[in-house]
């Protein structure tokens, strides 16, 4: 199954729409070490990486080298990724700020929004785990975001698809040891990929102190 690709300007719209964060959000984030940015699998949207690689002004060829693995579901759907490993390849580890932070892929901008899919009825939700969920005015602003996302035209298939992994915990040692070093995009089977969960999913390094008041943020 090949995804029709989303126009760019229906990307550049909902970025202009939506900043996904300010420095009030980046606080929080840096309480939790920005733990949704390690250990979690990004998946770009149909047509995602052609927008991203030019507003980098990169050709999408060496996108996809630096920045990309690709997922071969079952029926040879093939998804885009961000570079399987312990941390998003967009992270910078001095500085701990995206450096795509303005055109980041859209699911990784509206989180702590999630998606299930029931039927064919997609549920858009706020991810609890995540402290910026805990204050109001946070839980608020990201909620703006669901009505922006439904204007995307994303095909439900697609939704189905990242809904088979996307809240799984791997083992990313493991993962490295299976590339055998290759730096460039990797194809992986969703076999190979679920055959790669942590038998025990280790929380110490995600814990979260929900005692201290943090200030609420203004957008």
């Amino acid at each position: 199954m090949i995804f029709k690709k989303i126009p760019m300007n229906r990307f550049e719209g909902f970025h202009k729409m939506f900043s996904g964060s300010n420095e009030n959000t980046f606080n929080i984030c840096q309480e939790c070490g920005g733990a949704c940015e390690r250990n979690k699998i990004g998946t770009l949207l149909p047509g995602e990486k052609e927008y991203i690689a030019k507003k980098m002004g990169i050709s999408v060829y060496e996108f996809e080298v630096r920045y990309l693995d690709i997922l071969k579901m079952d029926d040879e759907t093939q998804l885009y990724v961000l570079k399987l490993g312990k941390l998003c390849p967009f992270l910078n580890e001095e500085t701990e700020k995206c450096e795509c932070r303005n055109f980041k892929p859209v699911f990784c901008k509206i989180y702590p929004v999630v998606f299930t899919v029931e039927d064919n009825k997609i549920n858009f939700i706020i991810d609890d785990w995540c402290k910026l969920s805990r204050k109001r005015a946070c839980r608020i602003y990201f909620e703006t975001s669901i009505p922006l996302l439904l204007r995307l035209p994303i095909p439900i298939g697609w939704f189905r698809h990242v809904v088979s992994y996307d809240n799984l915990c791997f083992d990313y040692e493991q993962l490295e040891k299976h590339k055998n070093g290759k730096n460039r995009c990797v194809v992986f089977s969703l076999e190979e990929l679920l055959s790669l969960q942590k038998t025990e999913v280790e929380t110490v390094n995600l814990c979260i102190d929900f005692g201290e008041e943090v200030e609420e943020p203004l957008f």
